[in-house]
């Protein structure tokens, strides 16, 4: 019984343990459900996150691209705007866009590089090219006359509109003089500019004082008052009117005398700087030269229509008149027709002498204002105005231009760099080629005047080679700069001492030289030519090979810096290298048109050639063409690879392109007036210089072409107008702040 009870009691416990195993088992398997369904529900849940997250990201990538491509498509905009308005001649309001452009370039993080150079070529231009730096609006009709005050703190203005309005420089509003019942045509400053003299159609010549008070109303003309002027001492005051009179009073307005003589209306009167001698201008075609005391000395006839304005020179000894005729006729006192100046393309206006008598300024209903000089040469066109131009007017100073027009505005204008254009040739004939000595300090330009001449890094011309029969084309120096050879029409080569000395005539070509260069180690000098060959030279004269195999004419010639490669560039349209031993070593074949010049780069591993085809091809020395660079339809004329290899110029009829090595662009420099035809990097690599046709070479500092320079440059253009044009907006105000 016990061994029974026994057993049964180890029963109990195994069925006890069976079932704990089996709840355990249960339990683990409910646990590992449990788990399994955990896993599924974050498998599930990441899922969820990731397709979350991405979707989140791609929506922040597609937002970031669509911001990115709107700020890039505003910032084109900005620019191509600009280039537009630069083509319409509108000066200021380029600029103004340019800047925005620059402005969000320089703010934004990345932008592509067409947009950048995009923007660089449009504020370049703006600001190298735009004359106008500030704009006068208030009044609300034509502008008839400005005139600046002897000291030259105010600006007077007088319009159509019936008032005077007087500015600061700068262009603030000081006051606005109004009395006049009629047209104001002509307002005058007293030399100490502290009255105001203003002729008017109410026929009335008004007087001011600086604060704007009415001081008294000359009467006595019978019709329209047309010019007013004080005499250089402030004693006398002469008004010329339609009457067919000049009227003198003093400076407080008593009547003195009437001048009678011509035969129609009187339009322009002025005074001699000694105050003896008064000159008036009329419709009846003529001007005549009164006495202080009113007796009539000359009369001036040879215009073809009337005479609107007369100016004399500071000297005295000069009178210049503007006729509806479309000209200006300069005159000695003896009243000698000393020449006449051609060139506006309808009636002059006004006329005007700087104040050292150098240049004279024209405006014409043509809408245009010219630049003279006192030899009657034409300096420059400034255009802008959007109406006749009815008066122009420089600053006591002659640092500053002002120009009134029909089209309601007062424009002041930089002018003396539009007579800058150094260095120059005497008879302003192309400047073929150009070199720089080794040093950098020298440049030397071929010219087709016959010479070669000798010009400082400032544009001063110090020595001229004389002894070429013919036009010279080509202009090197070697490298120890002793020694420079020069390639002319008339067949030869020659070399000369930096001091001008002519040391060998190289004669073997049978037709025109067009280049020439030395060897690195200045050796040999290597010759292209029209005859279809390049000739190799020992520095005493002696020719040593003659390298035969282009078709046509050879334009350029180039060795590279290794000295291991000589290249040759053609009318046939092909690049030839050839080996120091004279042998053709490769054929570049790929332009369409004839090849102008090629250019090593300093490390002699790549070669640049320039084609009228509008392309700029890379190759390297193996003759394997590595970048075609596309010139937009430009006839490319030279190429010169920078000291340090990264960037490359070349120059077209009237721009010139600076490329990455790599084939980006990075700039157009635009708005040369005249053919560009050579060009060349300094030795030190911060100046390109540039040959034209104009007889002039251009200097272009390479640190002015930088974004933060451009912009500063700008901002100080347009500082004064930005502040105080009532015209500009707000938000246009602050477009330079914080520079």
């Amino acid at each position: 019984m016990r061994e029974l009870q026994k057993r049964e009691e180890l029963s109990q416990l195994e069925i006890e343990r069976l079932r704990a195993e089996l709840k355990e088992k249960e339990l683990t398997a409910k646990l590992a459900e449990s788990q399994e369904k955990r896993r599924l529900s974050e498998a599930k849940l990441n899922r969820s996150l990731k397709i979350a997250l991405t979707a989140s990201v791609l929506a922040i990538f597609g937002l970031s691209v669509s911001i990115v491509t709107a700020i890039d498509s505003e910032i084109k905009t900005l620019s191509v705007s600009s280039e537009a308005l630069f083509a319409s001649q509108k000066g200021i309001d380029a600029l103004k866009e340019a800047l925005k452009a620059g402005k969000k370039l320089q703010q934004t993080i990345w932008v592509d590089s067409n947009t950048r150079e995009q923007v660089l070529t449009a504020l370049y231009q703006a600001v190298s090219g735009v004359r106008e730096y500030n704009r006068f609006d208030g009044h609300i009709s034509g502008v008839n006359s400005v005139i600046f005050s002897r000291q030259r703190n105010l600006i007077a203005s007088a319009s159509a509109d019936t008032t005077i309005k007087l500015w600061r420089l700068d262009g603030s509003l000081v006051k606005t003089l109004s009395g006049h019942e009629d047209v104001v045509n002509s307002i005058s400053f007293s030399p100490d500019a502290q009255i105001i003299a203003s002729a008017s159609q109410d026929k009335t010549v008004k007087l001011w004082n600086q604060d704007g008070k009415l001081l008294t109303t000359l009467l006595g003309h019978q019709a329209v008052v047309n010019s007013v002027s004080f005499s250089p001492d402030g004693q006398l005051i002469a008004s010329a009117s339609t009457d067919k009179t000049i009227k003198i009073w003093t400076q407080n307005g008593k009547f003195l005398k009437t001048l009678d003589g011509h035969s129609s209306a009187v339009l322009s009167v002025a005074w001699s700087p000694d105050g003896q001698t008064i000159a008036s201008g009329s419709a009846d075609n003529t001007i005549k030269l009164w006495s202080r005391d009113g007796e009539l000395l000359k009369t001036l006839p040879g215009h073809n229509d009337a005479v609107l304005s007369v100016a004399w020179s500071p000297n005295g000894q000069t009178i210049a008149s503007a006729s509806l005729d479309q000209t200006i006729k300069l005159w000695n006192l003896e009243g000698e027709l000393l020449r006449t100046l051609s060139g506006h393309s309808a009636g002059v206006t006004s006329v005007s002498f700087s104040p050292d008598g150098n240049t004279i300024a024209s405006a014409s209903t043509d809408e245009t204002l010219k630049l003279w000089s006192s030899q009657g040469v034409l300096l420059g066109t400034l255009r802008g105005h959007n109406n006749w131009v009815n008066s122009v007017s420089f600053s006591p100073d002659g640092g500053t231009l002002a120009s009134a027009s029909r089209d309601k505005t007062i424009k002041l204008w930089r002018w003396d760099d539009v007579l800058v254009r150094k260095p120059k040739t005497d008879n302003n004939d192309w400047v073929t080629s150009i070199s720089f000595s080794p040093g950098g300090r020298t440049l030397a330009a071929a010219s087709r005047d016959k010479t070669v001449k000798l010009f400082n890094r400032e544009g001063k011309l110090f020595r001229t080679f004389t002894g070429h029969q013919s036009q010279v084309w080509g202009v090197s120096f070697s490298p120890d700069g002793q020694v420079i050879a020069s390639a002319s029409k008339d067949k030869t080569v020659k070399l000369w001492s930096r001091g001008g000395q002519l040391l060998h005539s190289l004669q073997g070509h049978n037709n025109t030289v067009l280049a020439v260069a030395w060897s690195p180690d200045g050796q040999v000098i290597a010759s292209a030519s029209k005859d279809k060959t390049v000739k190799l030279w020992n520095r005493n004269g002696i020719l040593l090979n003659t390298l035969q195999g282009h078709q046509d004419a050879v334009n350029w010639v180039s060795f590279s810096p290794d000295g291991k490669f000589l290249a040759s560039a053609s009318d046939d349209k092909t690049v030839k290298l050839w080996s120091k031993d004279s042998e053709l070593i490769q054929t570049l074949t790929g332009h369409s048109r004839r090849v102008n010049g090629v250019a090593w780069s300093p490390d002699s591993q790549i070669l640049a050639s320039v084609s009228i085809d509008s392309t700029v091809k890379i190759w390297n020395r193996d003759g394997e063409l590595l970048s075609n660079l596309s010139g937009d339809g430009d006839s490319f004329i030279s190429v010169s690879f920078s000291p340090d290899g990264k960037t490359l110029a070349a120059s077209s009829d009237d721009k010139v392109r600076i490329w990455k090595r790599d084939g980006t662009l990075l700039i157009a420099l635009k708005g040369y007036k005249d053919e560009l035809t050579s060009i060349s990097f300094s030795p030190d690599g911060r100046t390109l210089a540039v040959g034209s046709a104009s007889g002039t070479v251009i200097f272009q500092d390479l640190a002015d072409i930088e974004l933060n320079k451009l912009l500063a440059r700008g901002c100080d253009l347009l500082h004064d107008y930005l502040q105080t044009n009532q015209k500009v907006m707000k938000s246009e105000r602050n477009l330079c702040s914080g520079r």
